[in-house]
């Protein structure tokens, strides 16, 4: 008795740390994404200056969040795992397979979609914060025109996602992925309430239906970016400027010029979506 009460007890403290990490990461998402989306503000000043801000926070600031959203990652997958293997020592293998019909396809795939997820925020890291994937972003630079960093030099993150997002499968992965991680969130952020006590028979379908539409901005939040810099790519409609922004990476590229400088004046008079190209001012 003893036995089976410590194995509940631990149970119910894994789901516990699910349940506080995954509320913290899917806070994370929701910000991250509403930053992100400044995108899509008419030009560079308001993206670069909010990655600028948030690249300079003091250090303490800006390591301590790191390490601690780090912290939530490790702790809410590597406590996922200790909970599958649990849970699969502990059920007869009927009971397993009853169970698994009357899941859904989300719960039943978490621990496949929360490994993707990881490698996925691996590789994110590298490409867009160490930037060691693609280090010739690193040469990317803007003088800001307007507000708290007028006349500074700082990275420019505007260009630098147009050109990466100009890579067919750089933008398609994104995308993918950005479909997977709101897969995995339309169980997760219904069941941490579970996890802590907060879901009855009464509240599982608005708390499913609600999580269902957290993950679907979530995904759909994430996904503009990259969709608007392929429809920029390969239609007239310039949402971003991205045919502009290519022709001026390219051929400083070609003139190893570094940094490199995108000159942002054709957006005085940049006509979105009605040219096939942005209109220079004179």
């Amino acid at each position: 008795m003893g036995k089976l009460k410590r194995t509940l007890l631990s149970s119910l403290i894994k789901k516990f740390v699910m349940a506080i990490t995954g509320f913290v990461l899917a806070s994370f998402l929701l910000v991250h994404m509403l930053g992100n989306l400044q995108m899509l503000e008419g030009g560079p000043n308001a993206i670069n200056a909010y990655a600028n801000f948030l690249q300079t926070l003091p250090w303490e600031f800006l390591w301590g969040f790191r390490i601690v959203l780090a912290a939530c990652f490790v702790l809410h997958f590597l406590t996922a795992f200790l909970l599958v293997v649990e849970n699969r020592n502990a059920r007869p293998q009927a009971y397993a397979v009853k169970k698994s019909l009357a899941s859904s396809p989300a719960a039943r795939t978490m621990i496949y979609s929360g490994i993707i997820i990881l490698l996925f925020a691996i590789v994110h890291i590298m490409h867009y914060t160490v930037i060691n994937l693609n280090p010739e972003l690193k040469e990317l630079d803007w003088v800001a025109t307007s507000g708290m960093y007028e006349g500074k030099t700082i990275h420019d993150v505007y260009a630098m996602m147009i050109v990466a997002f100009s890579n067919d499968w750089v933008a398609i992965a994104y995308i993918v992925s950005m479909i997977l991680i709101g897969f995995h969130l339309s169980h997760g952020v219904s069941s941490m309430f579970q996890s802590v006590g907060m879901r009855d028979e009464k509240w599982r379908y608005r708390l499913n239906a609600i999580a269902v539409i957290y993950c679907t901005i979530v995904a759909a939040g994430f996904s503009l970016n990259p969709l608007s810099v392929l429809v920029s790519k390969y239609t007239p409609c310039q949402i971003l400027p991205q045919k502009e922004v290519m022709k001026q990476f390219d051929a400083q590229k070609a003139q190893n010029k570094t940094p490199i400088f995108i000159d942002y004046n054709f957006l005085k008079n940049c006509k979105t979506c009605s040219s096939t190209a942005p209109v220079k001012a004179k």
